[in-house]
């Protein structure tokens, strides 16, 4: 190619746009992998025609081969009436592999109490998956992690003194083979040869035992395939001495931007997960046990799928992180230019913990044993779906890999990587067939800022020849993360390549998508063309081929293309902006759609619908044959304005002050008197008590009793006094008693009895006309009887000293009446500063956050609560100034020590279908 010659020669003299020569040149030319079929021993692949089968490289649908999408969600973790908006949610973002761990504290938080029901019913999750075109794979445990209390072993099976969890124990054995059976139960006759959505199970997680685990995870696969658990495949994650029975399993991999479990309190900045690598296994997952990196797994015998990459991590108590909208793309970027086939992210959508009867059921240090804290409720992971189900930025930044991997995955699939040599200080990789290829290039790095690279140019030696591109040097910024095809084919016409990323392909037009800084270039055979135009940019015809330069990415980008036989095809490429927000739905006839809007769409059962926080929305549908590519829909919804009043609550603010004093004047007659107070109350709760706490401000001295106890805590006269009182609580019925010697005058006090149990139930008994009084020199007792007692004098309010000292701050509010009404979704947002923020509706706390210096967002919808004008009570506090915790935003971190709400605020989402 001539141009090219000259192009050479001038970058080797210095000239041209990107400065001093930068080649990349790598040998691809090899053909592709030796395919082996049949030596991992997989269960029934399918029916005829949909038979689903693996070998050493990737999966096949029906003899294609495929790279499906996995994604992460728990059914437990969300209500069960909005499964099906999320399920639709993921599916618009190309995720076909709908993954969840079966909780076994979920089910069977009480031993020999199965609990299938509402949000619980795996069988119900598993049909609406099948519903909307989605395969199910279950994570059945039993032992899970999921950041759940005992990584989802109920207390029960850790309590028993003649047990070995997790083991061959035979008792251990015993409970975990019930268990397998009742899943079984629940999903029979869903499994994919049975026509169903279930493709595969994963056993155990993260089993890392090495040989020493093996026979443990083949009882299990036998166990499973007992109970009806026959599928195409069987995983089990494989990092750090993972526990892989030769053929019997998968091993699955991992990567996740940052480690909120790290035992440090460091900035994490030593990510090699955003290199191309040929190692799968990774050095920053779980407790960083190290082992031979090629000790216990012959890679080349197994494809190389992925089920844990993170858009997003957990908060912990002592990480606060924040993760950037662009850490997931780099991630699976990297692992698949290593040459993974089966980008599986974990968690792909949030969700919110379920409080258990007896305990909340988050991983918790101070109560389990385990590495982290975690939220009570949130299960947010800043994940490509919030728990708030609001679709997160980096659900769009992956969305436009989705849809390369659905529409030219059979391609991509048989390629296997190609690593340079010179990857150090660009990092680049190039997946070949020996004939085709695609090139990913990544000059990202989470927390550092890398050095631009000038002057770049690739060549790729391939088995018909060697591509030189782009044609002239270009300058590669810092955050790129690319993928660009060599040797494409376009329906019989060959792309040498192009500096953009193929997107989709609908009828006659071919939509790529700008994903780096230089102007995307193509080049193509003239063989098979009669013409080649563009509506921007240049087009130049040299030594056989067609180079467009120069263009103009947008909707009116159009490269067209004609022909010897008169055929028409398009290119269209999109900007960055645009590829953001483009969508590909399953279309009414079965077929496809391709749409560009801000709003964020999705199809169900061949209905579009969109739903935007704005109520303007418009949506641009691609014509998939014809001159004119794009048509326009818009809608104009009538606003809703939602306003909320916050209202601090001061403390004791709902408790009445009880007259204390008996006397205008103390004699010798009533010197020896004392005014005693009773407040009788019941702690019903399946859940003991975990903390008690007796709020008291009194004008005298005065002694609390709480059941026959003396409580030995001084209760200081005119200021605020907080009482543990958690061991003086007990189960069923309980008795308060506050005794107060006669004084003289106008005395008063005011108390808020404040009860949390294990399952963060919470229960507060503020001081009213129920708080009986009496007049006695006798003391009440349990043996005596407590007799004779009866309303108290509530007197007027006084002003409080001490509250400084406690430094929760309370707030409540309600919302406005029939608030939802006509629209798809309310998010309450929450702007504070504080450690720790909950929302309680009555005793329920129905969410929580740790602050990270992000705004606190709730989903309405999500709390599935009859909430119209009814109060919700909204507790934040302080971080200690001595704390040890590591924030990613070091503002966030001085905020931190400082409880304060800025501001509530409801936002309405709009939804219309999009008519066409």
């Amino acid at each position: 190619m001539k141009y090219i010659f000259y192009t050479i020669i001038l970058i080797l003299i210095g000239v041209g746009t990107g400065g001093a020569q930068n080649l990349k040149c790598i040998d691809a030319s090899k053909p592709g992998p030796v395919v082996i079929s049949g030596q991992l021993k997989m269960g029934n692949s399918g029916p005829e025609g949909k038979e689903l089968e693996v070998n050493n490289h990737y999966l096949t649908l029906n003899g294609k081969p495929i790279i499906p999408v996995m994604g992460e969600v728990h059914y437990s973790r969300i209500p069960k009436e909005q499964w099906e908006d999320v399920l639709q949610k993921m599916k618009a973002c190309g995720v076909n592999i709908i993954a969840s761990y079966a909780l076994w504290i979920h089910h069977e938080e009480i031993e020999g109490q199965f609990d299938w029901s509402g949000n619980k019913d795996i069988r119900e999750f598993a049909k609406l998956c099948a519903k909307h075109g989605l395969w199910f794979y279950p994570r059945i445990g039993p032992w899970c992690h999921a950041e759940v209390r005992n990584g989802g072993t109920p207390d029960w099976i850790l309590t028993k003194t003649n047990l070995k969890d997790r083991s061959n124990d035979p008792v251990y054995q015993q409970y975990a083979e019930e268990w397998y059976k009742q899943l079984g139960l629940q999903l029979q006759g869903l499994m994919y040869k049975d026509g169903g959505p279930i493709i595969g199970v994963q056993l155990e997680n993260e089993y890392r035992r090495g040989k020493g685990g093996e026979a443990h995870i083949m009882w299990l696969k036998e166990t499973a395939r007992k109970y009806g658990f026959d599928t195409p495949l069987y995983t089990v994650t494989g990092w750090q001495n993972g526990s892989v029975p030769p053929m019997e399993v998968i091993p699955l991999w991992a990567a996740y931007p940052d480690a909120p479990w790290a035992d440090n309190l460091r900035r994490n900045e030593d990510k090699k997960d955003f290199l191309f690598k040929k190692y799968r296994d990774t050095d920053a997952v779980g407790d960083n046990v190290q082992q031979d990196r090629g000790a216990y797994i012959d890679y080349g015998a197994y494809p190389y799928f992925t089920c844990e990459i993170g858009v997003g991590v957990m908060n912990t108590d002592h990480r606060r992180l924040q993760i950037g909208l662009r850490d997931g793309l780099g991630l699976i970027m990297a692992k698949i230019g290593s040459g993974s086939n089966l980008p599986g992210y974990y968690m792909f959508a949030g969700g919110s913990n379920p409080l258990g009867q007896l305990t909340t059921l988050e991983e918790n240090r101070e109560e389990t044993g385990y590495y982290n804290t975690n939220p009570v409720i949130s299960y947010d992971f800043q994940a490509a779906i919030n728990e708030s189900g609001r679709l997160n930025g980096p659900y769009h930044e992956v969305k436009k890999l989705h849809y390369f991997l659905h529409e030219f995955g059979d391609r991509l699939a048989p390629m296997v990587p190609v690593f340079p040599e010179d990857n150090a200080d660009f990092r680049y990789v190039v997946r070949s067939s020996g004939k085709a290829a695609f090139i990913f290039g990544m000059n990202y790095f989470r927390h550092h800022q890398l050095e631009t690279q000038k002057g770049v140019q690739f060549e790729v030696k391939l088995a018909g020849g060697t591509v030189t591109f782009p044609s002239k040097p270009i300058t590669i910024s810092d955050g790129a993360i690319f993928m660009w095809p060599l040797n494409f084919d376009l329906e019989n016409i060959s792309l040498n390549y192009a500096t953009a990323q193929p997107f989709c392909h609908v009828g006659n037009k071919w939509v790529f998508i700008e994903d780096a800084d230089a102007s995307p270039e193509f080049s193509l055979k003239a063989e098979g063309l009669s013409s080649v135009t563009a509506s921007t940019g240049k087009v130049k015809e040299e030594d056989g081929n067609y180079l467009v330069s120069d263009i103009k990415p947008g909707v009116d980008c159009e490269i067209s293309l004609t022909g010897a036989d008169g055929s028409e095809r398009k290119i269209i490429v999109l900007s960055k902006a645009e590829a953001l927000n483009s969508w590909l739905l399953d279309a009414e006839d079965g077929g496809k759609a391709f749409f560009i809007s801000d709003a964020d769409l999705y199809a169900n059962q061949g209905n579009v619908f969109a739903f935007d926080t704005k109520p303007n929305i418009s949506v641009l549908k691609l014509n998939a044959d014809g001159d004119q590519n794009f048509e326009k829909y818009a809608y104009q919804l009538p606003e809703k304005q939602l306003q909320v009043a916050v209202e601090k609550v001061e403390l004791l603010q709902n408790a009445a002050f009880l007259k204390t004093s008996a006397v205008d004047v103390l004699d010798s007659k009533s010197i020896l008197r004392h005014r005693f107070f009773l407040k009788e109350f019941s702690l019903n709760n399946p859940s003991e008590v975990k903390r008690a706490q007796l709020l008291i401000y009194a004008d005298t001295d005065c002694k609390v009793q709480l059941n026959n106890r003396w409580v030995n805590q001084p209760v200081t006269p005119g200021e605020l006094t907080m009482l543990d009182v958690t061991g003086y609580t007990q189960k069923g019925e309980n008795k308060l008693m506050i005794d107060f010697p006669f004084e003289a005058g106008d005395q008063a006090f005011a108390a808020e009895l404040q009860v949390e149990h294990f399952n963060s139930n919470r229960i507060e008994f503020a001081t009213n006309q129920s708080w009986l009084m009496k007049d006695s020199y006798i003391y009440p007792s349990f043996l005596t009887g407590y007799g004779g007692f009866s309303a108290p004098e509530v007197v007027g309010r006084r002003e409080i000293a001490g509250e400084e000292q406690l430094a929760n701050q309370h707030y409540t509010f309600s919302l406005p009446e029939n608030y939802a009404d006509g629209l798809n979704n309310v998010y309450l947002q929450i702007d504070y500063t504080g450690d720790k923020g909950k929302l309680y509706f009555n005793q329920l706390l129905v969410a929580d956050n740790f602050y990270n210096g992000d705004l606190w967002e709730i989903g309405l919808n999500r709390l599935h609560l009859p909430l119209d004008a009814q109060p919700l009570k909204l507790e934040i506090s302080p971080m200690p100034a001595n704390s040890r915790v590591y924030f990613d935003d070091e503002l966030a971190q001085e905020a931190a020590t400082k409880a304060l709400v800025n501001k509530v605020s409801l936002v309405p989402e709009y939804r219309v279908s999009v008519a066409f």
